[in-house]
């Protein structure tokens, strides 16, 4: 049985060998945007020219100035994860659940004789890296005959408070700005396992536990503009400015050696942090709604250019400077063009809304195939409850497909040259809104 320490990557170590080693993501592409409002998640986060409560201040803070009722509310979300990890013959299947608070928020339009101004302010959890993996593996190669098990989890999202404001510059245009205040953390362990299932060599087991727990904080600056052309038709446009994300780690890996008397002895026991920054591209988002007879159609297109994403600190990999791990970024990295598309229509007289989506979500790495892209669809309906309260419920469901090249350390051998991961994803929302 061969035993090997694994070098010590950090999670923005995986962002320079994604391209060619296909292991963890990063930060930027991990987890899915699904954004805020189950009303807007329902329609596939093709809200940017709807925006009629308080998630307008994500999508666009321009549409907040359709509103005209003092508003509180708040949302939760149910994820169900399933991660089916298969090579050669082998398949392992992998759940997970986690339930979490998507925001809390307030809007205050303020009374004006004629036009709009609107306020809002709240906290919004907006990308999630809830992840899990696990895969096992027996050797009968003469001289090892052990089995091989791995667990990754991952737990963490990316987060912001926000503070918006609206106003009617003409009868048919609106403007707003949001200061946005970024947050969150990653949780991220990997676990690796060699057990001597055949009692055949003086050690019971081997362990290596390795973990890496990131936090990290920005600031940008969301401008937005929504156009009337008449009673039916919306036109809107949105612009984040860059942001320059702290990140701090701090990792740790321990390795444990389990003898056929029971006896455990601790072997690499090693830890530390850093602290380096990277600086994000502009995102520039196009657009727009038509409302005819109780239907509602919208679509949006939001732009990316990943190749502009820069270290702006000397990266946290040995050896390597900040020009080094730049041009790499420059190489593997390419722009991408998310899209949205939904429909909403409310049965006359009874105060219920149906809604579907769709959200194509593509691949930040410039050699990934069709198949990594992320698509989601989404159901949802809206409930008026009474005058002032109103219930929104939205079910998004897709899957989609990872490949990883060596994707357990020179450690493996070899052995697991290449692993295959089919990711079913399940997440239900629920929004409650109160207006005054």
């Amino acid at each position: 049985m061969k035993f090997k320490n694994m070098l010590k990557y950090s999670a923005l170590l995986w962002i320079l060998t994604a391209a060619t080693a296909g292991a963890q993501e990063e930060i930027f592409s991990n987890g899915i945007e699904t954004g805020i409002g189950a009303r807007a998640i329902g329609m596939g986060g093709a809200y940017s020219a709807v925006g009629e409560d308080y998630s307008a201040s994500f999508w666009n803070p321009a549409a907040l100035a359709q509103i005209r009722r003092f508003e509180l509310t708040g949302g939760l979300s149910h994820l169900s994860r399933q991660n089916d990890a298969s090579f050669s013959n082998a398949l392992v299947e992998s759940d997970g659940s986690f339930t979490k608070l998507t925001d809390l928020g307030i809007v205050y339009p303020v009374p004006t004789y004629r036009g709009s101004l609107v306020f809002a302010f709240g906290y919004n959890r907006i990308r999630s890296y809830d992840a899990n993996m696990e895969f096992s593996f027996f050797d009968p190669t003469p001289g090892d005959s052990v089995d091989f098990k791995w667990r990754e989890q991952e737990l963490g999202s990316m987060n912001f408070w926000n503070a918006s404001a609206a106003a009617d510059v003409s009868p048919n245009l609106s403007v707003g700005m949001g200061m946005n205040f970024w947050s969150g953390g990653n949780d991220y362990s990997f676990s690796r396992r060699e057990m001597d299932i055949h009692n055949i060599w003086n050690e019971d087991e081997w362990r290596l536990d390795q973990s890496i727990n990131s936090s990290f904080s920005a600031f940008n600056i969301s401008l937005g503009a929504l156009f009337r052309v008449n009673n039916q038709v919306r036109l809107a446009a949105t612009l984040f400015t860059p942001k320059t994300i702290t990140i701090n780690e701090d990792w740790s890996e321990k390795e444990l050696i389990t003898d056929d008397t029971g006896f455990t002895e601790i072997g690499a026991d090693d830890g530390g942090d850093f602290e380096y920054k990277l600086r994000t591209p502009f995102t520039f988002s196009l657009g727009a709604a038509y409302n005819l007879a109780g239907l509602m159609v919208s679509g949006q297109m939001e732009f990316n250019d990943w190749k502009q994403l820069r270290y702006e600190s000397e990266p946290p990999v040995a050896e390597t400077t900040r020009e080094q791990a730049n041009d790499l970024i420059h190489e593997n990295y390419r722009s991408t063009t998310r899209l949205r598309l939904g429909a909403e229509f409310t049965l006359p007289g009874v105060g219920t809304q149906i809604r579907a989506g769709y959200f194509l979500d593509p691949s930040i790495y410039a050699d990934a195939d069709s198949d990594s892209d992320r698509k989601i669809y989404s159901l949802g309906l809206g409930f008026l409850l009474d005058k002032q309260l109103k219930l929104d419920v939205a079910y998004t469901f897709g899957d989609w497909k990872q490949n990883s090249l060596n994707p357990f350390g020179d450690d493996a051998n070899g052995r697991v040259a290449s692993l295959a991961e089919d990711v079913t994803y399940k997440k239900i929302f629920a929004t409650l809104s109160y207006r005054l």
